[in-house]
């Protein structure tokens, strides 16, 4: 039973409205399809990588200082066809030694030049360049990332194991910082925030507004049908 008329009609309006602009929203009309999320998650994505830019930068300049430190280690893959694709990848590195031995790779050579090639082809991932490694090694960008990273895992262990700590820390941050992104923003166009001030003050913005106006429409119908919230009188005692 409606107690507040006023109210009541209010709410009722707010709610509609929402709802209208929710509608609109969810409909494919923010371009390439997308609705109004897709767009604002394309738009964050592409800040994000916009950012993230100058620390993969950053730490492949690091990438020089390892330059002379050989690392001797032995790896072992899931099976012999693995073992073979970390072969064909390691000997693309300059002076590398690399064998194979059933599903078992050593290696032999410079880190920082191991480093170094692993740096080139994120490059051309973070910059979405996919056919110059698909002409590289004749594969998938995404499988040839994976492949780094799973032997950047593999040379990682080894070191543990010859008490290499150095390296072994090193590399792990070098994954963290330039093959996770350089995977994880394939494909992802770069955008920066001083480029796109105004979306982006826009959308947090309409985010804030939209989301009072959904709180204030529930208490207005709340307010029409009588529900209401007071404070309680202090108990007296006896």
């Amino acid at each position: 039973m409606i107690r507040d008329t006023k109210a009541f009609l209010i709410g009722l309006v707010m709610m509609i409205s929402f709802m209208g602009i929710y509608a609109y929203m969810m409909s494919p009309s923010f371009g390439d399809g997308r609705n109004g999320l897709e767009f604002a998650d394309d738009m964050f994505n592409s800040i994000s990588k916009g950012s993230v830019y100058n620390v993969i930068q950053g730490e492949i300049k690091k990438v020089d200082s390892w330059q002379g430190n050989t690392i001797d280690v032995t790896l072992t893959g899931t099976d012999e066809e693995q073992a073979a694709r970390w072969t064909a990848a390691l000997q693309r590195v300059n002076g590398a030694e690399v064998s194979q031995a059933e599903k078992t790779v050593i290696f032999k050579g410079d880190l920082g030049a191991l480093l170094i090639n692993i740096s080139e082809d994120c490059s051309y991932m973070f910059q979405n360049n996919g056919d110059a490694l698909k002409q590289k090694y004749n594969a998938d960008p995404r499988e040839v990332t994976n492949r780094w990273y799973n032997i950047s895992k593999a040379v990682v262990k080894d070191l543990d194991k010859q008490a290499k700590f150095k390296e072994s820390i090193a590399i792990q941050q070098y994954q963290k910082k330039v093959i996770e992104p350089s995977y994880n923003y394939y494909g992802v166009d770069s955008k920066q925030v001083s480029e796109n001030k105004g979306i982006m003050t826009f959308m947090m913005l309409f985010y804030l507004v939209y989301t009072m106006w959904y709180g204030f429409a529930i208490y207005y119908l709340c307010q029409g049908f009588g529900i209401t919230m007071s404070k309680s009188g202090k108990k007296q005692e006896a």
